[in-house]
């Protein structure tokens, strides 16, 4: 199964079979958002005035969504009950995000990193919501990635010219 997110809060599930060269619509999710833009003027279905929509999922029943809508925020969306479980409030649009199973000792530690226009780099933490901010890149985020090494966890986070390398430390 795999997610495509529009600009227009739109995210369509699809289900795929190579062997059978299918491809099926599963789901088709609208995300509520007020009539009026960001930046609180109405624009005629202007989407580049919008942050983007992006979509991952957490497990086989979850999804994640971020994107315009009424509040800045995450929401988690059960795909069995078709509602959305919980929502997790953010202080600034997401221009990107990724999510992370990082194992510290013998607990589990979901990390959410969040890149936004403004530069900031946020970590949160996905079961409590507590977060830490960082600044770093000179220019808005357009990817951030964690990656596991053998020695480390780290956070990718690149802007139009700049790729930074964060190594991640859990007390």
């Amino acid at each position: 199964m795999w997610l495509i997110a529009s600009h227009d809060r739109r995210v369509s599930l699809w289900k795929s079979n190579q062997q059978f060269d299918l491809c099926q619509l599963i789901d088709w999710l609208t995300f509520s958002a007020p009539s009026f833009a960001p930046d609180g003027i109405t624009h005629d279905n202007n989407w580049e005035s919008y942050p983007p929509s992006l979509a991952r999922f957490i497990d086989l029943n979850l999804l994640m969504y971020i994107g315009y809508g009424i509040e800045k925020s995450i929401q988690i969306y059960n795909l069995d009950t078709k509602q959305i479980i919980r929502t997790i409030p953010l202080s600034q649009w997401c221009s990107c995000f990724d999510l992370s199973s990082i194992k510290n000792d013998e607990d589990e530690n979901r990390l959410i990193a969040i890149g936004t226009n403004d530069r900031l780099v946020q970590l949160k933490d996905y079961t409590q919501g507590t977060f830490q901010d960082f600044i770093g890149n000179s220019d808005t985020l357009l990817n951030i990635k964690f990656i596991r090494t053998k020695s480390n966890d780290l956070l990718i986070t690149t802007s139009s010219n700049e790729i930074f390398v964060w190594k991640i430390l859990l007390d």
